[in-house]
């Protein structure tokens, strides 16, 4: 994005984000069309879907999408006739006229046939949007999509608090097709393209990188010193949700522009601030280019800058990053910090379906990542180093209940991804039950930390050969040492191995995939890099690998 097209989208964060927001206002705003992703949605409805179309175009346009929508008639039987190729599926229930109808218990089973039918037909995500109020209710609601592989339940009536205005209006039914409310329709096409859609069909954003002074309180700490900048309700809010993120596993940098030894001194002695210099898990404060700095961020994250979102109060900052950090997320930090705070939540990619226990993890397996290095520097026999740490690898195999997982390092690992397939979870599914096929997991843990499953390897058998569909090593492990055991240990205790003669590795060269074409090519000896397509291992270097000395290795339960 050009950086004249996003000030423009700066100056559109008070219309987009705002606590109420206007209909007019969205209808005019005319944001540049830089898309960068073509989205094809499939809408299966009993009651309109329409109206928030031109209300979600402003909020697509903002993240760069152009958003087709083939809108299905009326249909209460959920048939799925003609469907079309498309990213995402989305079921648009009017859950008052279902139940004036049948009772719940009924019409549950009725639409769980029916997503399982939708299922069958298609790979692409579903989102199942109507609203329910009761507690078990909406819990039967969630286990029906929790049963699906790639299914997804937006209860819209979780919304209810944040529409100033009634969420159904009867009125609204005549003239528009929907029983919900003309305000409702505006928070709930807010809340579809900003969270449930991109929750389904993009890679997360990672980290939050923020500014300090008139970004995280009002003032400047070099001007104002540290009792004189000012903690605003906006700002204490601002810190509150911030660090929220964090704990969620979101990692938190600070990039300023102020002297080291005032910023800590800062976070020593401000008692009001909920951020503590420690929640941020790289600080970089200097008087050097932004741009420079958040590169640093990257690499002490491991991290690509398109899974990073910079928040800052100065447009200039933000041109230096924009220029310099190629496709780098970026948010202008109002003079009110509820109104950034409101843009912070809503950007795209950022909210979640659900937390994984190893979202969690991350942040404190980077921290212990600096005991590593210095005890790897002390310490030059590698087994001596992992008999130290503990190294352990547990390997499982077709582990259903890691699906979502699985799913995740496939669609957000970049660097050590040998085939960049991007599985979606009913791909994923439909190989952890097949028999032909095979998907083992790695778990990383030391004394230091446990890392989670840190690398996923999808293959499947084809007459005497091992193919290797996937290949997948997460940032958090990687320099560790560890890819031949984590590999090849893994192919090594695959039940379908059995016969085979030789394991084939799907290749594709990628942007950011080097490190995994390196390791292919130290692995076989070639002088250069791998080709693009099928690269041969005989399985005979599979059956007489033992792994690293020093390493713990425990093997799950096979399929």
């Amino acid at each position: 994005m050009t950086i004249e097209n996003s000030m423009q989208h700066f100056d559109a964060q008070e219309i987009l984000f705002a606590e109420h927001l206007s209909r007019l206002d969205l209808l005019k705003l005319d944001l540049s069309k830089e898309h960068g992703k073509k989205i094809v949605v499939n809408i299966w409805r009993t009651h309109g879907f329409e109206p928030l179309i031109p209300l979600m175009k402003p909020f697509f346009d903002f993240q760069g999408w152009h958003v087709d929508f083939n809108i299905s008639g009326y249909d209460d039987t959920l048939m799925f006739e003609g469907r079309k190729d498309a990213s995402l599926d989305i079921v648009w229930l009017d859950s008052i006229r279902a139940l004036g109808q049948v009772d719940f218990r009924e019409w549950v089973n009725w639409l769980a046939e029916r997503i399982m039918n939708l299922r069958k037909r298609s790979s692409a995500p579903i989102i199942l949007a109507t609203w329910i109020e009761g507690v078990e209710q909406v819990k039967r609601l969630q286990a029906l999509v929790d049963a699906v592989p790639g299914v997804y339940f937006a209860n819209l009536l979780e919304l209810q608090d944040e529409i100033s205005g009634p969420f159904i209006d009867i009125r609204s039914e005549k003239l528009a097709g929907t029983p919900l409310g003309r305000v409702a329709q505006l928070e709930i096409a807010r809340k579809l393209a900003c969270h449930w859609m991109p929750a389904a069909l993009s890679s997360s954003i990672k980290a939050v990188i923020l500014d300090l002074d008139n970004t995280l309180h009002s003032g400047v700490l070099g001007e104002d010193g540290v009792d004189g900048v000012k903690l605003m309700p906006g700002h204490l809010a601002f810190q509150k949700y911030i660090k929220s993120l964090g704990e969620k596993g979101i990692f938190l940098a600070l990039v300023s522009k102020n002297e080291l030894a005032d910023v800590k001194e800062l976070f020593e002695k401000r008692d009001d601030y909920p951020l503590r210099l420690e929640d941020f898990s790289a600080v970089e404060v200097s008087w050097a280019p932004k741009s420079d700095a958040i590169k640093r961020v990257a690499k002490t994250l491991r991290i690509a800058p398109d899974a990073m979102l910079f928040v800052d109060d100065n447009p200039g900052e933000l041109a230096n990053v924009i220029s310099g950090v190629t496709q780098i997320h970026t948010l202008y930090a109002h003079e009110d910090a509820f109104l950034t705070s409101r843009a912070v939540h809503n950007y795209p990619a950022l909210w979640r379906w659900r937390l994984e226990e190893d979202d969690a993890k991350r942040i404190l397996d980077l921290k212990a990542n600096a005991e590593r290095e210095l005890l790897s520097e002390n310490i030059s026999d590698p087994s001596e180093y992992f008999r130290g740490l503990k190294v352990g690898l547990i390997y499982r195999y077709d582990p259903l209940e890691q699906l979502t997982r699985i799913t995740d390092l496939c669609n957000k690992t970049n660097q050590f991804n040998l085939a960049i397939q991007r599985f979606n979870q009913v791909e994923i599914a439909e190989r952890l039950k097949s028999k032909a096929a095979s998907i083992a997991t790695v778990q990383l843990t030391d004394r230091l930390s446990d890392s989670g499953v840190i690398a996923i390897i999808v293959a499947s058998k084809k007459n005497t050969q091992l193919v290797v569909e996937e290949l997948c090593i997460s940032c958090r492990a990687m320099g560790r040492r560890l890819e031949d055991t984590i590999v090849l240990q893994a192919l090594k205790g695959m039940s379908i191995i059995d016969g085979c003669t030789e394991v084939i590795f799907k290749v594709s060269h990628g942007p950011r995939n080097q490190p995994a074409l390196d390791w292919l090519a130290d692995l076989l000896s070639l002088a250069e890099g791998p080709p693009e397509g099928e690269v041969h291992l005989p399985i005979s270097l599979v059956n007489v690998f033992k792994p690293i000395d020093g390493v713990k290795i425990e093997q799950g339960i096979m399929k």
